[in-house]
């Protein structure tokens, strides 16, 4: 959704096919067309509508040399901008992490180089994919804590609230 993000909609694309182009999700020449649109309106991101493979992101990304959100990312941006608790934003941070997770390959351009000197680094061999991995592994690990310490706090929140016979009201929507 356009608006939850606040993303100016510049043109919709469609494309029928008999099947998914398993490299590009679309056809060569579909991407080649929006990647002219791209270029000619200065466009920021591209968003498909479908979930997209990281084979599919890293290809389009090279083809339209710009931001592509696919779904389930343009969901995340919502909830990210959305979230207004500690541990709401956590969350959303951790699902975050963990659909980059599969999605590396390809992210950066140095990927297939190995990363050297670095203090993280556990040998001169380790590669820079690998070494982003196991960040993102670690950022989740102390994400994941943080997110049972908040859950413990609220568990002894609720307590006293129990204990503290003051009539609870609870609103439900969204």
């Amino acid at each position: 959704d356009s608006y939850a993000c606040d993303i100016e909609v510049v043109g919709r694309e469609i494309q029928n096919l008999p099947e998914v182009n398993k490299p590009l999700y679309l056809g060569k020449g579909k991407a080649e067309e929006i990647a002219q649109k791209v270029k000619a309106l200065d466009i920021d991101v591209v968003i498909f509508n479908n979930e997209l493979s990281h084979t599919q992101l890293r290809n389009l990304q090279r083809i339209l040399d710009c931001a592509i959100l696919d779904r389930t990312s343009l969901i995340l941006e919502i909830f990210s901008k959305r979230a207004k608790t500690k541990e709401a934003k956590l969350q959303v941070e951790v699902a975050r992490l963990e659909y980059m997770m599969p999605r590396l390959v390809g992210m950066h351009e140095a990927l297939g180089r190995q990363g050297g000197g670095s203090f993280f680094n556990k040998g001169s061999g380790e590669k820079k994919i690998e070494l982003d991995r196991r960040l993102i592994e670690e950022k989740l690990t102390d994400l994941r804590h943080e997110l049972e310490e908040l859950s413990v706090d609220r568990e002894v929140q609720r307590k006293k609230r129990e204990e503290s016979n003051i009539p609870l009201v609870s609103l439900v929507g969204y």
